[in-house]
């Protein structure tokens, strides 16, 4: 931005929602869409050909405040169904086997009002009326390359599958990964060995996870233990 627009941008900043859109469309059109990522809102999805799913997901803080300031996080999630062609291709990240997060990399007082932001999540972005947006871009290229590195642990559908099956996966996710959902999925497919493997201690180490234990109990019997 030259002198003038940045006078400009002083004295009648650009709404504050505008911002935002813009931020999105930028690291779409810059960073995801060469990638292959699909935009749809405020998510951005790749479909790899062997049916493995990549979501990268901005959600807007609901504390929002109009004409203030906007806040939102990133979210990510690497997602597959039992057969190779993905039917949900409007995948949310929460649907994700595996699920992580964005983080902003600068303290949210070099892009906002000093002293307004001190009480905030500092995982969180922020966009106040005189933001330096392409101080934060710069920033979100950043987080981004660190989406993208956490993206290329997950190479394929099936070595995907693998680490899920071995446990490795598990230090790449937020969330519990071998849920009962994707426990009794991957049992489904075919891998009850391997899926009794990595749940048939849940009763002692999750006692309150009674889908997974029940499902441990059928897997032994049917597995003959």
């Amino acid at each position: 931005m030259n002198l003038f627009g940045k006078v400009q941008e002083f004295l009648d900043p650009t709404p504050i929602e505008d911002k935002y859109t813009e931020l999105l469309r930028r690291v779409h059109e810059e960073i995801l869409k060469p990638l292959g990522f699909k935009k749809d809102g405020q998510n951005f999805r790749q479909i790899a050909p062997d049916g493995l799913g990549k979501i990268v997901n901005f959600r807007k803080d609901k504390w929002n405040q109009k004409d203030r300031r906007l806040g939102f996080l990133i979210y990510t999630g690497v997602y597959f169904e039992p057969e190779p062609a993905i039917k949900n291709r409007k995948f949310k990240e929460y649907d994700c086997q595996i699920r992580s997060t964005g983080d902003n990399p600068t303290p949210t007082d070099i892009y906002g009002k000093k002293g307004e932001e001190f009480s905030y999540n500092k995982q969180f972005w922020y966009i106040f009326k005189r933001t330096d947006m392409e101080a934060m871009y710069q920033d979100l290229k950043q987080s981004m390359q660190d989406v993208l590195n956490w993206f290329g642990h997950f190479e394929s559908r099936q070595s995907t599958i693998d680490m899920i099956l071995d446990g490795t996966v598990q230090q790449y996710s937020y969330t519990i990964v071998m849920h009962y959902g994707t426990a009794k999925m991957l049992a489904e497919m075919g891998y009850q060995a391997q899926v009794y493997e990595q749940i048939k201690d849940t009763r002692t180490t999750n006692s309150q996870a009674w889908a997974v234990i029940r499902l441990a109990e059928d897997l032994e019997k049917e597995l003959g233990l």
